[in-house]
């Protein structure tokens, strides 16, 4: 009996160290930091550059609710970091399915950046999302946005109806599924991982940890 016991044991020690083995090798592959090519192209809206110590991406859909709550903490953050030129934030977008007006302000914020008021956009589609999510006509209100900003309305609606940055849409979209993103807001810190709404206290720790790095 001490023999086969022996036997047993060790069985078990051989398969539950294969077991830990695997979970040690899958935590590791999920816990390794995007690369800044994965997060970061050509096209993407930054608000300095990519080469800052610390570049902080989100994908996001500005008709998601969660995006606008998210919205004012970033706001909060780009205000303290905003005459660092270490701290780059950038923005992606995440349209999901399920929000029909998602794409529309998309369009409707990369067509403004074409004009130089990425940001404005940005910053007016999320404040008000309350207004234009429930209005049977979006366009008009986006309208009325570009015309606050000063921007070529004609250009303007002519490119959104066309969805001319269709293909810079897409390819966010397609990235951020390929860094296993299903949920917005997705926000990675020099590659690393923080999925939803963001405490500001904790936000800044990370960002801080970050730059003294």
């Amino acid at each position: 009996m001490r023999k086969e016991t022996a036997i047993m044991i060790g069985v078990f020690v051989v398969i539950f160290g294969g077991l830990g083995f695997l979970i040690t090798r899958n935590n590791q592959v999920t816990t390794t930091p995007a690369s800044k090519d994965q997060l970061i192209r050509s096209t993407s809206h930054s608000t300095v550059s990519p080469d800052a110590k610390v570049n902080i991406v989100e994908f996001g859909d500005f008709q998601c609710p969660a995006c606008a709550a998210a919205f004012p903490i970033v706001e909060q953050l780009l205000a303290l970091y905003k005459d660092n030129p270490q701290v780059n934030f950038v923005s992606r977008n995440f349209p999901l399915p399920q929000h029909q007006y998602a794409l529309i302000t998309a369009e409707a914020a990369e067509a403004a950046g074409a004009q130089g008021k990425y940001w404005e956009m940005y910053r007016l589609i999320y404040a008000n999302q309350d207004t234009w999510v429930n209005s049977a006509d979006p366009m008009s209100i986006l309208v009325g946005y570009a015309t606050q900003l000063k921007l070529d309305v004609e250009r303007f609606k002519s490119e959104v109806t066309a969805n001319k940055y269709n293909d810079i849409i897409n390819q966010d979209k397609q990235d951020g599924i390929a860094l296993g993103i299903n949920s917005t807001p997705t926000f990675f810190i020099n590659g690393v991982r923080a999925t939803g709404v963001q405490d500001f206290a904790d936000f800044k720790a990370r960002v801080d940890a970050a730059l003294t790095k």
